[in-house]
């Protein structure tokens, strides 16, 4: 799990995407995506944007949504980085990042894996995708 007070990651195997949804908190999102450090680079810009008023998003978790998909359609972006059976990634933000993140994670009983660093490469190709949002 990864912790900076404010946002807390987890990469966990999912058997049943349904069941997950109707736990999740407003303060969660889990995505389906490579790499770790693309959640959570797209974590701290969705929660800026917020607090700056640029959000193009009507909510912090579909904000994430749009950042890590590069897209800025809602629809578009769950289809393309949104929860899928098997590996994904799971995010909590705010001030109880981590004990939110691990309630749901009891919660969904998912099993938590280990997280590991993507290549220097790709984690610049997804900032500079996330970073892309802004612009359009």
């Amino acid at each position: 799990m990864y912790n900076n007070k404010r946002i807390a990651i987890a990469k966990i195997l999912v058997e049943n995407i349904t069941q997950i949804f109707e736990i999740l908190p407003n303060n969660v999102q889990i995505l389906n995506v490579e790499c770790w450090e693309k959640v959570v680079f797209a974590t701290v810009l969705a929660l800026k944007s917020f607090e700056r008023g640029t959000n193009k998003a009507k909510t912090i978790r579909g904000e994430i949504l749009l950042r890590v998909s590069g897209n800025l359609q809602i629809k578009d972006a769950i289809n393309l980085v949104g929860a899928k059976k098997g590996e994904n990634f799971i995010v909590a933000f705010g001030e109880n990042a981590e004990k939110d993140l691990a309630e749901v994670l009891l919660k969904i009983g998912a099993k938590e894996l280990q997280l590991t660093n993507c290549e220097k490469e790709k984690v610049k190709e997804s900032v500079e995708q996330i970073a892309l949002v802004d612009v359009l």
